[in-house]
């Protein structure tokens, strides 16, 4: 996940297919997933959660004021041991295929490894994610969310210099190729707006990380 873009963003994908968000929806108890990622950000918190370091006073993403968007590097939202979350790792994987075909790829040559985080936002405490980017521009490189508890909000793009907006949907995954800023739309209702957002890259080009991000990263197979 890149740092926020200029305030007037702009895509930078060079593909030649039109963008396309690919979808899945899911059989999840939201509920007992909300429960569960609630308790593991309190974790996060308080640097309970193996991996995770205390809050700094520089944290990336600070404006967000989620804690596990701060701590984004630390974990992977994949290696949390939930029917639920491997219900999604599924439908990632299925729709990553999908985006494969339509983009003319072979997914099984791209040996694409996955990471993920969680988001937890609320409108009393005013914090939210503006307009960023995750990464090199345009497909192989992919990038989505999956709405846990979105509903009624927006997701504002930038695709191919044209605004559009996403209509978030409870117990939906998307997916797109990276290149096109995004930024989170105003919500006015109470209580705990609950994403998970996660990263599809190729081999080739998490390994120009170094091992020092070796454990945030794992096989999308």
């Amino acid at each position: 996940m890149q740092m926020n873009q200029p305030i007037e963003p702009f895509s930078v994908s060079q593909s030649p297919q039109p963008h396309k968000f690919f979808e899945r929806f899911l059989p999840n108890d939201l509920n007992v997933l909300a429960d569960d990622l609630r308790l593991r950000y309190e974790k996060i918190e308080s640097a309970e959660l193996l991996g995770v370091t205390p809050l700094g006073e520089y944290e990336s993403w600070k404006e967000s004021n989620s804690v596990s968007t701060m701590k984004w590097r630390q974990y992977n939202v994949f290696q949390f041991n939930t029917p639920e979350i491997y219900n999604l790792y599924l439908a990632v994987r299925d729709m990553a295929k999908e985006a494969c075909l339509y983009y003319d790829l072979d997914f099984n040559d791209q040996k694409f490894l996955i990471a993920g985080w969680f988001n937890i936002n609320s409108k009393e405490k005013t914090g939210k994610l503006g307009w960023h980017d995750h990464g090199p521009a345009g497909a192989p490189f992919f990038h989505g969310y999956y709405c846990v508890n979105a509903e009624p909000s927006e997701t504002q793009y930038v695709v191919f210099d044209k605004k559009i907006s996403n209509v978030n949907k409870n117990n939906r995954a998307i997916l797109s190729e990276m290149g096109h800023p995004h930024a989170m739309g105003d919500w006015d209702w109470e209580g705990d707006r609950i994403t998970i957002a996660y990263d599809i890259l190729p081999l080739s080009e998490v390994q120009q990380f170094g091992i020092d991000q070796e454990q945030h990263w794992i096989p999308l197979s």
